[in-house]
């Protein structure tokens, strides 16, 4: 049966917010941001649809955790902890659950994407005034580069992990050629590729606007549409005279 025979199902039944979903590794699981009563969770939940989700992070209090990306072994789940201090970049390790600092670095870090490889993590920082796309080692954060020359935000990795899209400060996405050994890394110049018109943020969980295919040949786009047709605000002037008495 094909993509196309099957077409969409709803994956998530709770009357709460669901949002930010990310899938595994190897596409069995997803692991998703909730909003209870309570606080706030970070589930994963098997596609079968067979098995309840089981929660994996609850946060309680004003932090906010969304899940960025798995790692190779769909052992660890790098996670963003949003806070009224910063954002910073946290691993999840689902065998013992537990939540470490990967990244507490001055300003914020986000949009973390560990590499196909599972040896790198491409990020965002604004430690030095605007947004900007980074590297570092995974799980040891270890050395730093910098991918993009100007402003850069949502670092996606390319299947084979050599080449990093980013969207640049004018929203254009931007491709980078990256190369890489067990312990040394290198980029060279980004390429803009095209111009993306993408939904604005409305919450702190939209964290991305995009997706690349493995090949690097195809991108799914969030973008802004605009309706053919804008519907007309009436108003009404002295309404209460017009009301029986």
């Amino acid at each position: 049966m094909s993509l196309a025979e099957v077409g969409n199902y709803r994956f998530t039944f709770d009357p709460a917010e669901e949002v930010v979903g990310v899938w595994s590794r190897d596409g069995q699981t997803m692991a998703y941001r909730r909003a209870t009563a309570t606080g706030l969770e970070i589930l994963l939940k098997r596609n079968s649809g067979l098995e309840h989700e089981k929660v994996a992070v609850h946060v309680n209090g004003t932090d906010d955790t969304i899940p960025n990306s798995w790692s190779p072994d769909d052992r660890q789940i790098l996670c963003q902890r949003l806070n009224p201090t910063g954002d910073h970049l946290q691993i999840f390790d689902i065998s013992t659950g537990k939540l470490t600092s990967f990244l507490n670095s001055a300003g914020n870090q986000g949009n973390g994407m560990i590499s196909p490889d599972g040896k790198w993590v491409a990020f965002v920082s604004d430690e030095l005034g605007s947004p900007k796309v980074y590297v570092m080692s995974f799980p040891g954060g270890a050395g730093r580069w910098q991918l993009s020359l100007g402003g850069g935000t949502e670092p996606r990795w390319r299947g084979d992990g050599k080449e990093i899209y980013y969207l640049d400060s004018k929203g254009v996405l931007t491709a980078v050629p990256v190369a890489s050994t067990a312990d040394t890394f290198s980029a060279g110049n980004p390429t803009a590729l095209f111009q993306i018109h993408g939904r604005a943020n409305i919450s702190s969980t939209d964290i991305f606007t995009y997706d690349v295919a493995k090949d690097g040949q195809r991108f799914l786009v969030n973008r802004y549409v605009k309706s053919d047709r804008t519907t007309p605000l009436t108003i009404v002037f002295n309404a209460s005279a017009s009301e029986p008495k």
